[in-house]
């Protein structure tokens, strides 16, 4: 078009542009406007319903179109040298710069490293500020789960680079994903996160965009912080702060509330978007989805309820791959709700209390994201110990109930015998007793409570049982002081849990201490028995039976034994613990693991025998199967061992027909087995 006629343009178009629609197409019909002039205003016209809003958008929208982008304008670096590194590839873009893969270029040694460089378009005195700043922090922040700052520069055109560290590996929730971690593994991962953004917290520095592209994870599952490209000084000034915040390409998916209305940032937002990626680990989703938009609709779709938490959510089981997406239920829920909270003062104060309260959660104990009331902290107490736990409360209520049962008996015997009045101030007392003993037995649970009134209270309201175990086995005989038959039962259910303990010590002290303990408590029970019921009674044979079986091998082990066996034929030879010890004492004299003791065994019988230890072990075993099958069926365990006891006495024997009775019974039990196949082998039965 001429010149000349781009006036008349100019002119016609102010002329129009105050009619409405109507009256444009009135005035053009009637006006002899050159056909190419009209063409060219209609065509002009056609912008400017785009054009009313354009002074009304945000800055970031409105220079999207000049200067975002995706990659750069100019033709890619791949191929050159910045500084003493090529480039050899691309590693990323965003809106002010871009990161390549380069490799080591002097010769001195092989290195891929990352570079990062400024767009040319954004490389001005305020942008190049940002670029320094991030040197400047990545130089403070030496850390392992840190990527590291390895140099810096300008290209021969002035354009400012920094060399980060390679990290050759996958964000956290695909590293998640392809290995299929469980829900610990993946607390434990985070867990490392936490302690590098810990560390950058205590340096001052705010990283202000934490997501999982953020966070690389390599082979060997060490996490990798990157980009502290919008990362904030604690101690800058409003200023740069403000006008860092205007160009910082913060991503709305894992932006804090404050972020995006503008706030003040703290280290509180930071644990917002910790929070988020945390949830995106364990469900495969986001607690919110901010569509592909910008300015403010972003903003809009932020500005929601607060984000939902994994009982919310349905799962994508298909990209979170944890095998039991339940358990991400409960105390996981409150603290990552906790973590989410739209306020930054109802969040976690620090990102270590974040991580100790997923450790907390991974080791079963309370959570500070939950009210620690009594009620969960006595489930969590179960929780923790659930098997011990269950075993020791059927311990104390078999105690309980044992005690009781023996009360109702004597009284009843005593109101039968015509001693109505004496039966009645007795069962006053043995009710007085029962309750006493039941109070004490009830102190279990208060271990689980934390209050400062509460008998847990020096432990946290986390003992474990073993912890109330020895807590409250040095207080029997204080709290039934002049009761010893109480003092000794509870110290013969004492004995029981603690050699039940043993075998599921961790290390060999707290073994030993379980077993000096078993050791003291049968002990203790064994003289209080013999206090109250005198030298022979069915209770002080049983109780030596069980300080026996806390003695090593050796003489003083085989006489205990030996006279419990006597003793208890003698008081009460329907007792089910007549037959155990005979098991057990025919086992000390045949089984070649307790081949120290065989002769101690043998010379302590009694009545003392001529018989060899394998024809007095038979005896014994015979005696043993008689009596169990008063109190068991033979697929009973106690049974079959008696049985296997009574095969392996046979074939040293070479009483090969009665053996054939009894041995397929120990063809369950691979050690037995091998043990009578050696028998078998000696005895030329077996090649």
């Amino acid at each position: 078009m001429q010149t000349e006629n781009w006036k008349k343009v100019k002119d016609l178009l102010l002329t129009v542009l105050p009619l409405d629609p109507f009256e444009r197409r009135s005035f053009f019909d009637k006006s002899s406007v050159d056909g190419e002039i009209r063409g060219e205003v209609e065509s002009l016209l056609t912008f400017e319903k785009n054009s009313e809003n354009l002074m009304n958008m945000n800055v970031v929208e409105f220079l999207r179109d000049f200067i975002i982008s995706d990659r750069f304008d100019e033709q890619t670096p791949i191929g050159q040298n910045v500084g003493i590194y090529k480039i050899v590839g691309e590693l990323g873009f965003g809106g002010m710069g871009a990161v390549y893969l380069a490799e080591r270029a002097d010769g001195k040694f092989k290195q891929k490293v990352a570079v990062k460089m400024l767009k040319r378009e954004f490389n001005v005195e305020r942008i190049r500020q940002t670029f320094r700043r991030e040197k400047e922090i990545l130089a403070a922040l030496v850390h392992p789960n840190i990527a590291r700052l390895l140099d810096a520069g300008k290209t021969d055109d002035n354009i400012p680079f920094i060399v980060m560290e390679y990290i050759a590996g996958v964000s956290v929730v695909d590293f998640c994903s392809a290995n299929s971690l469980d829900v610990n593994a993946r607390l434990k991962l985070f867990i490392k996160i936490c302690e590098a953004v810990g560390f950058a917290h205590r340096n001052l520095i705010i990283h202000r965009d934490l997501k999982p592209s953020n966070i690389m994870v390599t082979k060997s599952g060490d996490p990798k912080l990157l980009d502290f490209g919008i990362s904030k000084l604690l101690v800058e000034s409003s200023e740069t702060s403000k006008s860092t915040t205007i160009l910082s390409a913060m991503t709305p998916d894992y932006a804090s509330p404050e972020q995006i209305k503008g706030k003040m940032v703290t280290t509180a937002t930071d644990i917002y978007s910790l929070g988020v990626v945390l949830f995106q680990m364990l469900t495969g989703s986001l607690p919110l989805k901010v569509e592909n938009r910008a300015g403010p609709e972003a903003v809009s779709d932020l500005m929601r309820p607060p984000p939902v938490t994994p009982r919310d959510t349905k799962r994508d089981n298909a990209k979170s791959k944890i095998p039991n997406p339940k358990s991400v239920r409960g105390d996981l829920d409150n603290i990552i709700r906790k973590s989410l909270s739209e306020e930054p003062e109802r969040r976690y104060q620090t990102v270590e209390q974040f991580a100790a309260d997923l450790w907390r959660y991974i080791d079963g104990l309370p959570v500070s994201a939950r009210p620690a009331n009594f009620s969960y902290r006595a489930r969590k107490f179960y929780g923790r110990n659930k098997i011990a736990l269950i075993a020791g409360v059927l311990v104390f209520l078999s105690l309980l109930a044992g005690i009781t049962v023996s009360m109702m008996q004597t009284i009843e015997a005593r109101y039968q015998g015509g001693m109505a009045l004496a039966a009645q101030r007795e069962a006053e007392v043995e009710t007085a007793k029962a309750k006493k003993i039941s109070d004490f037995m009830g102190k279990v649970i208060s271990y689980a409570n934390p209050a400062w009134y509460a008998t847990g209270s020096r432990f946290g309201g986390d003992a474990k049982v073993i912890d109330v175990l020895d807590d409250l086995s040095d207080k029997i005989d204080a709290e039934f002081a002049g009761q010893p038959d109480v003092q000794a039962e509870l110290h013969h259910k004492f004995t029981e849990v603690y050699a039940q303990a043993q075998g599921r010590g961790k290390v060999a002290p707290r073994e030993k201490f379980m077993h000096d303990k078993q050791n003291f408590h049968a002990r203790r029970a064994l003289q209080l028995r013999k206090q109250h019921y005198g030298e022979k009674h069915e209770l002080v044979a049983k109780d030596m039976y069980y300080v026996s079986a806390a003695l090593e091998n050796g003489p003083d082990k085989a006489e205990l034994l030996a006279g419990a066996i006597a003793m208890m034929r003698e008081t009460n030879p329907d007792n089910l613990n007549l037959p155990h010890m005979l098991n057990d004492f025919a086992g000390f004299l045949i089984w070649p693991e307790f081949e120290s003791g065989h002769q101690y065994h043998l010379r302590a019988a009694i009545p003392p025998t001529d018989k060899n230890r394998y024809q007095l072990a038979e005896a014994c075993a015979r005696e043993a199967l008689r009596l169990f099958r008063g109190h068991y069926t033979e697929d009973n365990l106690a049974f079959q061992q008696g049985k296997c006891s009574l095969a392996y006495s046979l074939v040293m024997q070479n009483k090969m027909a009665e053996f054939e009775q009894h041995h397929n019974v120990c063809s369950q039990d691979e050690e037995m087995t091998d043990l009578i196949n050696l028998a078998l082998v000696k005895n030329g039965k077996l090649e």
